[in-house]
């Protein structure tokens, strides 16, 4: 979710830049409103991909009885070298990370036009 990470960065520049060319701060502030959408979102991934596997899960409960899962769980380690649950926390603090920033400069930033 590197992206996540790239939009947001581009999106407070944009506000920077916006705010320097108009000499109005709100729109740095405006911008940070948009970096909480988008850290909400990367926060939310690991609730999303959380029902999604309890949806299938709960499809495929009754299908499953003869089904070799070590043997599946062997082969899905093998194809990966990270766990699906360490991209998943590491999502959601980055998705906190965005949070916390985007709030700080919504709630603070045109006040950083006081300062030049």
């Amino acid at each position: 979710m590197r992206h996540a990470v790239y939009l947001s960065i581009v999106v407070l520049l944009a506000g920077v830049a916006l705010s320097l060319y108009s000499s109005d701060w709100n729109w740095f502030s405006r911008s940070g409103s948009l970096v909480v959408v988008i850290g909400i979102f990367l926060t939310s991934s690991q609730i999303i991909e959380n029902t999604r596997r309890m949806k299938l899960h709960r499809l495929h409960r009754g299908q499953n009885f003869n089904r070799d899962y070590a043997d599946e769980i062997k082969r899905d380690t093998l194809k990966r070298s990270r766990n699906p649950d360490e991209d998943n926390w590491e999502n959601g603090l980055r998705g906190l990370y965005m949070l916390v920033t985007g709030t700080l400069v919504w709630g603070f930033g045109d006040l950083v036009g006081i300062l030049f």
